[in-house]
């Protein structure tokens, strides 16, 4: 199984043994959670997981009435497993899911006047989105390392792109007769994929 998680949690165990916690926090003060899907609880979960795999060293630890706590260092098959996954990520797209695509798939279900309503509501939020990724940017790239700059840019960069997309929804929406729409041609698509 090929997991985001699980290159996260090994590529930090890389630099220093940690336990569940501090990697949780790590991740939180580091802010990854604002460009990568990851959990608390995914995290410790996937911890065991490794662990139970034979990628992490796991030692008990007990400071004064604190419960005892697992410290994760990462192994020779940790490591090995790590550069899989760097190997696997740098060259396999995996097309993502955007939330909001949702509600775009049922746009022409609403009153028109009300499906622009929302259309300019979401180019409101990526503009948000994209003032903060631009401040942030400007502010942090002298304190973060390259990978981070990378994806903060790579951030600002999709939600540029997002909000031209945005407003072009807008103006086609516009342009439409009546928000009932076409048929969706299944045998049309598929034709199309086949070739």
């Amino acid at each position: 199984m090929m997991s985001t998680i699980d290159l996260i949690i090994l590529g930090i165990l890389t630099e220093t043994p940690m336990n569940a916690y501090e990697i949780t926090q790590f991740i939180g003060e580091r802010q990854v959670g604002t460009f990568l899907k990851i959990s608390d609880p995914a995290i410790y979960k996937s911890c065991k997981r490794l662990h139970l795999g034979g990628f992490l060293n796991g030692a008990s630890a007990k400071e004064g009435n604190q419960p005892e706590k697992t410290i994760y260092s990462i192994n020779s098959d940790g490591k090995a497993r790590f550069h899989e996954l760097m190997v696997f990520y740098s060259s396999n797209f995996t097309p993502w899911n955007i939330d909001f695509n949702a509600f775009m798939w049922h746009l022409e279900k609403l009153d028109k006047r009300e499906g622009l309503k929302m259309l300019r509501n979401l180019g409101n939020e990526l503009r948000v989105k994209e003032l903060w990724f631009k401040n942030h940017e400007i502010e942090l790239i002298s304190f973060i390392p390259f990978a981070a700059s990378m994806i903060l840019k790579q951030n600002t960069m999709l939600i540029t792109t997002l909000i031209a997309w945005v407003d072009q929804a807008i103006q086609d929406y516009r342009k439409l007769r009546s928000t009932k729409g076409r048929k969706f041609d299944i045998s049309a698509v598929k034709r199309i994929h086949e070739k």
